[in-house]
């Protein structure tokens, strides 16, 4: 029995479900395409205090306590068109919308490069088969891979890990993705803007998470 890792994240802003959170803990201890499903969930942030364990850190030693063959994190974007894959993230803060005032305009990690960009290898996947499988089920898919998480929690939580897997030497392979809103996220958001951004179903999650992993190529 192979064994994947899930991340989702906390609710945030005036969101009032955060369907990533649904999606990691509706799969922990379940198996889904031949993978036994363990969870992790972080709260939606940039800063951890400094006796916090890293995020990234975190992800990697869940990782080999489990023995995990593949790790995915989810995280909630109401600009995407559907899911999307994130290839890149950035060493800096900056969302007005939900960061402190202090939080904004400085590195996520203060010993590296300000802006430094790393890049996390996607050579895993199958991404025209990705591609076919979520137009069959008919869930929207953006084919273009994205190099903008944000600089917001999940650019942090890509940033973190790709350099903890670099400095334990960990080789097991690692996707972000990006879904779009549900309605149980928007419920009491009267100036969500429903026109014109995608919504999904909470249950779409839960296919898409079963097509990636048919997608990885182990």
């Amino acid at each position: 029995m192979k064994t994947a890792l899930i991340t989702g994240f906390e609710t945030f802003g005036n969101y009032l479900f955060n369907p990533s959170k649904w999606l990691a803990l509706s799969v922990d201890g379940k198996r889904i395409s031949d993978y036994e499903i363990h969870s992790l969930v972080f709260p939606s942030v940039v800063r951890f205090s400094e006796d916090a364990e890293n995020p990234g850190d975190r992800v990697v030693k869940k990782a080999q306590e489990i023995g995990a063959d593949v790790i995915i994190s989810f995280g909630l974007a109401s600009e995407v068109k559907g899911f999307r894959i994130e290839r890149s993230a950035t060493n800096w803060i900056f969302n007005e919308k939900y960061c402190a005032a202090y939080e904004n305009n400085r590195p996520l990690n203060s010993s590296k490069a300000e802006k430094e960009q790393v890049h996390n290898d996607l050579s895993n996947w199958d991404f025209d088969k990705m591609q076919n499988l979520f137009s069959e089920a008919k869930i929207p898919f953006d084919t273009n891979i994205s190099d903008d998480p944000g600089q917001f929690c999940c650019n942090a939580l890509i940033y973190s890990t790709v350099l903890a897997k670099q400095k334990n030497k960990i080789k097991i392979p690692y996707l972000f993705v990006h879904f779009a809103c549900t309605e149980e996220a928007i419920e009491l958001m009267q100036d969500f803007d429903r026109k014109n951004k995608t919504l999904i179903k909470k249950e779409d999650t839960l296919k898409a998470l079963e097509i990636i992993l048919q997608s990885f190529k182990n």
